[in-house]
């Protein structure tokens, strides 16, 4: 069995009594970096003396693939991330595709993320929402800006505080006068949401009365 377990965003409280037993019992490990997780293991006195880890950011090889499928079929296994669930890009989303192309069983564990405490906090009807990762950073950029504007199910996605002006400028471009709603620090001690018209978002953000560090939850209002 190849278990995806989430691990906690920031707070270190914020993780499963399954999960850890499950880091307890099983000593093969699949991570993005093999210290990180080493650290996190360390946070809850879990010994790795006797953990194997795989540190996988791409499949780049048959050979990687039959290797990988062969070591699941033999054992049961973890697939831990950085920070939160495992997530729908690769190399994660490649190991599930291994998983049903080998009928090796898995299970995804309930846990740590951004996006479902943004959906509950946001003011709006939630309902039904489209959900779409990172904004593109150049091609189609702008296309996805405009659906979103333009749809009548919100769209959340998470955008960098690097490129957070530059979402601003093409939102001011685009004539965008309702609302955004911003939510930063999930499960930690500042955690902030925030829900204002462009002007006020731009304002805030220049006078760093919202921090501008990690990550942030968008939502875009058309009404």
């Amino acid at each position: 069995m190849l278990y995806f377990v989430p691990t906690p965003i920031w707070n270190k409280e914020d993780i499963t009594l399954r999960a850890l037993r499950l880091l307890k019992e099983i000593n093969i490990l699949f991570c993005e970096d093999t210290r990180t997780t080493k650290k996190l293991l360390s946070i809850y006195d879990i010994s790795t003396i006797w953990k194997e880890f795989f540190s996988i950011t791409s499949f780049t090889s048959q050979g990687k693939l039959e290797f990988y499928a062969k070591l699941l079929q033999e054992n049961d296994a973890i697939v831990i991330s950085e920070a939160w669930t495992p997530w729908l890009s690769d190399p994660w989303k490649s190991l599930i595709q291994l998983c049903n192309e080998n009928q090796i069983p898995f299970s995804i564990l309930p846990g740590a993320n951004a996006l479902i405490p943004s959906i509950v906090a946001a003011w709006f009807d939630t309902t039904q929402f489209t959900f779409i990762w990172f904004l593109p950073q150049k091609k189609w950029r702008q296309t996805a800006i405009k659906r979103m504007i333009e749809s009548e199910i919100p769209t959340f996605f998470y955008e960098s505080v690097h490129r957070m002006p530059k979402l601003l400028d093409e939102l001011k471009n685009l004539n965008f006068k309702w609302k955004i709603f911003i939510a930063r620090e999930i499960s930690k001690v500042f955690e902030q949401f925030f829900t204002w018209n462009l002007t006020d978002c731009e304002e805030f953000i220049k006078s760093w009365k919202i921090v501008i560090k990690w990550e942030f939850v968008i939502w875009l209002s058309n009404n």
